[in-house]
């Protein structure tokens, strides 16, 4: 019996270490984190039998402007968690003046204060070359932010969001499927594996 190679990949938010991730069962899938600053090797998805992209706050508009032209490669389910793909926007995401005010006054505190409104508050940052590498992210992607179509189908939306608020995304979103869930920003501690996050739709 052939057996499916199957691939998750996850599209971060901006500023998450991927280790933060580690604690979820992979089940039967190969799960490649892709950071907001990284580039996904098209040529080699090929090689998979299946592919499903889950994406996470700013990574939902990293998903959509690298996988929006694919022409030989078919995806299963494209989900997103908390982002859409007018990331930076007035009415559907974070407006430009917050995203400004945030880049212009990043520190260790600031960052600190930012990653405790996404609900995650046990991440430490001891040193400014980390922030550094934060700020230079986060001032590249507002630079190439553009407006792009979104590539995703399914959405989940956290009722206590205190960085997308339910209500843009909800607008966002209208028209396609999503579901409201009970939790912060970073949602991710509601689930045991890769798997589950699939499995809600």
């Amino acid at each position: 019996m052939e057996v499916r190679v199957k691939l998750i990949l996850f599209f971060n938010g901006w500023g998450v270490p991927r280790e933060t991730f580690k604690f979820l069962a992979r089940d039967d899938f190969k799960v490649k984190i892709i950071d907001l600053e990284e580039k996904v090797d098209l040529e080699d998805l090929k090689k998979y039998d299946e592919i499903d992209v889950i994406a996470w706050s700013f990574g939902v508009y990293n998903a959509s402007k690298q996988l929006g032209n694919l022409k030989e490669i078919s995806l299963n389910k494209v989900i997103a968690i908390n982002g859409s793909t007018k990331a930076i926007h007035r009415r559907f995401g974070i407006s430009p003046m917050i995203f400004n005010r945030t880049l212009e006054n990043l520190d260790i505190s600031t960052y600190l204060e930012f990653m405790k409104n996404t609900g995650l508050d046990t991440l430490e940052v001891k040193d400014e070359d980390s922030i550094k590498k934060y700020r230079d992210i986060l001032a590249k992607f507002g630079e190439n932010y553009q407006e792009i179509p979104s590539i995703f189908e399914y959405s989940l939306i956290s009722t206590k969001d205190r960085i997308f608020s339910s209500r843009s995304l909800m607008n966002y979103y209208k028209g396609m499927e999503y579901k409201l869930i009970e939790e912060e920003h970073y949602p991710f501690d509601r689930w045991n594996s890769w798997g589950e996050i699939l499995d809600e739709f």
